[in-house]
């Protein structure tokens, strides 16, 4: 049964006001966090211990495990209520021109630094939403779980070494997408693939660190030859320099998240396009590179025949993030999101048709098919009540998230936020966003987000449970 009206608008007003009271000491803590280099696929004790240690000093039993810790705060039902959040994070590439990554830097109402929004506000949010109800005796039957991953961007194997030897909360909240109310996410696989093939005169390109961020700085060595040099030098996109026998060319594009490409440029699809449409490039090296131009230079799949959209999860998205050469041999990652229309299999079935033709090989290093929690689920239409109530945007309806989160590992799941508003910097393009350089929250956003998702679990615990 829900709250009364009456006691809800009681229960706001002393959450709104813990959180005003206590702001300085929020954002701190969030700063504390991004100042620990956890970035992802290495070994984040650090972090882990961090956490830990921030919950237990705050009342809150909690356990570290191999990549990923749980907190605790002991309800009156056999119910419980997860709080999932990540404390990994992407490596800091691009030119930071706000701050160091992780250097914490508040300008302008923001929260600079790798991780502020993806996602160790997640964290923090987390942590004083269980302070809230532990303080300030707050009317809730279940048990909260607050979860903290340390290896989400990679592979998200701590939520399934969770899931391995623990029973999953009867609903879960995943912070780490955005509002209103995400139902869960698009399928997602990433791979490595080889160009079978020793080029003849390119001898490196090279760029990226990550799968899942779209490749900004690529550089590249090829063979000299004056018509060659020539027409890169003509060309604006590039900057080409004559090093003896070689040719060094550099390129910057426009990176983002991988899962949401419009708007970027890819450093080595730059890079390539010059390459491919010079006078003087070798012919047998153009035609091997071809299908990786294409690549590299759309993000729609057409390239492979596999463009697709559907009315739950929207269009298929097909990114590059890293490129790199090895005994002559180009190497480079995809990351694709897609929706119901496709499968692991179908997709696969069609890559290796389309790569055969081209020489290329690969290796699936992640995959996960697509998921979405029914609209009609209690914890969906809850927070999306709440959300409404909120934010004053009545019609606002339930999405879809192109990232991949926890929650397409968790039955009954959900994605929140953590701002709900964003400032306009007037950055570089590509600058900003998560997984960006000067990557930034909202200190006013993130507050909010944080008194919406504990009035959201306030409220479903009350009717739910």
């Amino acid at each position: 049964m829900r709250i009364p009206n009456d006691k809800f608008k009681e229960i706001k007003s002393k959450i709104k006001d813990y959180i005003e009271s206590h702001r300085e000491e929020i954002i701190s803590t969030l700063c504390d966090l991004v100042k620990i280099p956890s970035i992802s696929g290495e070994k984040n004790d650090e972090i882990l211990d961090y956490v830990c240690d921030l919950f237990e000093k705050n009342g809150f039993k909690s356990q570290k495990y191999e990549d990923y810790a749980i907190s605790t705060l002991v309800g009156k039902s056999e119910n419980s209520i997860g709080l999932f959040a990540h404390a990994d994070v992407v490596p800091p590439l691009g030119e930071w021109i706000v701050t160091e990554p992780f250097c914490p830097l508040i300008k302008d109402g923001a929260l600079f630094g790798r991780g502020s929004s993806d996602d160790k506000g997640a964290v923090v949010i987390a942590l004083y939403i269980m302070k809230m109800i532990k303080e300030l005796n707050l009317p809730t039957k279940s048990t909260i779980v607050a979860f903290t991953g340390a290896n989400e961007e990679t592979s998200m194997q701590d939520v399934r070494n969770y899931l391995k030897t623990h029973t999953p909360p009867s609903a879960s909240i995943v912070i780490d997408s955005g509002f209103p109310t995400h139902l869960g996410d698009k399928g997602m696989l990433w791979l490595v693939c080889t160009l079978n093939k020793k080029l003849n005169t390119v001898y490196d390109l090279n760029g990226g660190d990550a799968v899942n961020i779209i490749l900004e700085c690529a550089s590249a060595r090829v063979k000299y030859n004056p018509d060659l040099y020539e027409s890169l030098l003509a060309n604006g996109e590039i900057s080409a320099q004559r090093q003896g026998d070689e040719i060094v060319i550099y390129a910057k594009g426009i990176s983002a998240h991988g899962a949401n490409p419009e708007g970027t440029k890819n450093g080595g699809g730059i890079i390539l396009s010059a390459l491919l449409g010079a006078n003087g490039f070798d012919s047998e090296d153009k035609n091997s590179l071809s299908l990786i131009c294409d690549l590299l230079t759309t993000h729609d799949a057409s390239c492979v025949g596999l463009k697709s959209e559907d009315s739950v999860f929207g269009k298929t998205t097909l990114t590059n993030g890293m490129v790199w050469m090895s005994d002559g041999c180009l190497n480079f990652t995809l990351d694709m999101r897609y929706g119901s229309t496709l499968n692991k299999e179908k997709i696969t079935k069609k890559l290796e048709d389309v790569f055969e033709k081209h020489g290329i090989s690969y290796e699936i290093k992640k995959d996960g098919e697509p998921r979405a929690t029914d609209k009609d689920a209690q914890i969906v239409k809850s927070s999306m009540a709440q959300y409404r109530e909120f934010t004053g945007k009545s019609e606002a309806e339930p999405k879809i998230s192109a990232g991949g989160t926890y929650s397409r590992y968790l039955p009954n799941a959900i994605e929140l936020g953590m701002t709900l508003e964003w400032i306009d910097h007037s950055l570089p393009a590509g600058h900003g966003g998560c997984h960006q350089p000067d990557e930034n929250i909202s200190i006013n956003g993130f507050l909010r987000a944080l008194e919406l998702i504990a009035l959201t679990v306030i409220r479903y615990d009350s009717e739910c449970i």
